[in-house]
């Protein structure tokens, strides 16, 4: 067998078990919404309620969290797996509120939308031959500017600037689901495939950052149509 079916075969591997475990996240996130909104709606929003700083300071977590398994990647993959979960559950909890807040109608569509985009984005980010390294910088530096400008939003409370930032947040992460599709690939050739689970784990959670955040952002847009 030459070199390029073992490394082509490696490759299809590394990203099914990327795609795995994003699966795993999304189904985590799934379920502890359905268990939160169905059984624990209460227990979830006095839980939010009385986290230092509300939501807020849950969100915070996550970031540290994302930022912390990025470190832990390489070295300790089991670790990182647990933050995933850990990730998806807290996710889950705060999807009972969030979707409580929207009909059925609106999230279902949002979630097609969302789910269609990233699909096609995802296979446009695997066979571009073109390098996706600006737009994956490009796309970080506009989220860390939609970041902050949400936090002054959060004082200001202008529905036009929410509006914007919306929009503003789909082009992002449409550009970050194609760069990170290509960057598993770069990770593994870089790692010429050797111990990746731990890379596998982040590179999903980078996926599931996509994912969610362009289906909230869809949601908010379609709620005010």
């Amino acid at each position: 067998m030459n070199n390029y079916v073992v490394e082509a075969k490696g490759l299809n591997q590394f990203y099914a078990k990327v795609y795995g475990i994003f699966s795993l996240g999304l189904g985590i996130t799934a379920i502890s919404a359905f268990i939160s909104m169905n059984y624990f709606f209460e227990q979830a929003v006095h839980f939010l309620q009385s986290f230092p700083f509300g939501l807020t300071g849950v969100w915070v977590l996550q970031i540290g969290l994302v930022l912390f398994l990025s470190a832990k990647a390489k070295n300790n993959p089991s670790l990182t797996i647990a933050g995933f979960i850990v990730y998806s559950l807290l996710n889950g909890l705060i999807f009972s509120l969030t979707l409580s807040m929207y009909s059925g109608a609106d999230v279902a569509r949002a979630f097609i939308v969302a789910a269609a985009t990233f699909v096609g984005m995802s296979i446009f980010g695997v066979m571009t031959k073109k390098d996706l390294s600006g737009v994956g910088r490009a796309g970080i530096g506009l989220l860390w500017g939609v970041i902050i400008a949400t936090f002054i939003n959060m004082f200001l409370a202008s529905t036009a600037v929410d509006y914007f930032l919306s929009y503003a947040t789909v082009l992002i992460f449409v550009g970050l689901t194609a760069y990170d599709n290509q960057r598993i690939r770069q990770i593994y050739f870089a790692t010429q495939g050797q111990d990746n689970t731990g890379y596998a784990a982040f590179m999903a959670l980078q996926l599931y950052l996509d994912f969610i955040n362009l289906f909230l952002s869809l949601l908010r847009i379609f709620s005010r149509d």
